[in-house]
Order: C-alpha cells, then structure tokens, then sequence
C-alpha cells in the first residue's frame, strides 16, 4: 500500500482469488497508510481504495468500452484511451506465453495501465483463463518467485519507471 501509493497508483483493489490465504482485509487501515505516503511522498492525489472483491467479479464484471475493453474505475472515467490489462502469474500456459511488463509497455501510448497481481498462492489456472478472455495480457516480473507484496510494488514500479519524466 505505502510502495505503490508512493510510485503513484491511482486505484489499488484487493483481490480475493480461489488460492488466497488472507480473507480479511481491513480497508480502514489501508486507507490510512495511503494517506500518510500521499502526504510523505507529496503525491496530489490519495489512491482510490476499493473494497475486496473476488478475482473472477473483478475480471468478469468490469465494464466493457464499445471496443470490449475494460474500463478502470471511477477516477479514470473521464478518460478516452483505451487501458493496457496486464495479469502476473507464476505457471506457463501453452496457448498464452508470459512477457515481460516492459515488452507488455513497448508501443503502449495510453497511460491507463490495469495489473493483477496473484494472491500468495497464484491465480487458479480457472482465474487466469478468465482474464486472459477478457483481455489481459500475461506477464513475468522476472525470473525470481516474488512475494505478493514484493510482485505488488515490482509491477508498480515497471509501469512508474515507464512514464517516468
């Protein structure tokens, strides 16, 4: 939550998914640790804190634009361009070889960049395929097996040094 608040993520979600260890997630206590990197990093904007919802209400249901992409949440509405989804994964699928988030990035011009990141046990193959027909794309984060927290502030970081100026 600090990390990524501090790289400037706009919309931070938690996921619940069919491998996670963790059900209870005190969104209060989130909220507060994102006020306190929002003024620490002098960020303009706190990150929009959602309440947990399961990976496949996620995927399935985020609203679709007229050319069946997902659109991000509420603070990137008033935006056009189309968003980049991007879904991290530990095991290889043979009809949806991983890349990179760099790879994932080159030729991207929009800004509006969505990553899901697994739970400490993965995504479920079922969750990953469900991703991958709403869209996503399937990415690496390197050769190391990463903690979520660490995948987490990995991605943010990838997409931050992006558009960094």
């Amino acid at each position: 939550m600090e990390k990524a608040t501090e790289l400037g993520v706009d919309v931070i979600v938690p996921l619940i998914g069919e491998r996670s260890e963790r059900r209870v997630y005190k969104t209060e206590r989130a909220q507060r640790i994102a006020l306190s990197a929002t003024k620490q990093s002098l960020k303009a904007r706190i990150p929009e804190i959602w309440e947990p919802v399961s990976v496949s209400s996620f995927v399935a249901d985020a609203p679709q634009d007229d050319k069946g992409l997902a659109e991000l949440p509420s603070c990137h509405s008033e935006r056009s361009e189309e968003s980049l989804k991007l879904i991290a994964y530990c095991f290889e699928e043979e009809d949806a070889p991983r890349i990179s988030i760099r790879e994932a990035l080159e030729g991207y011009e929009g800004t509006s960049v969505t990553v899901l990141i697994g739970p400490e046990g993965d995504f479920s193959p079922e969750e990953a395929r469900l991703a991958l027909a709403q869209g996503y794309i399937p990415v690496h984060l390197g050769a190391s097996r990463l903690r979520t927290e660490t995948a987490a502030v990995t991605a943010a970081a990838a997409v931050y040094f992006r558009y960094m100026q």
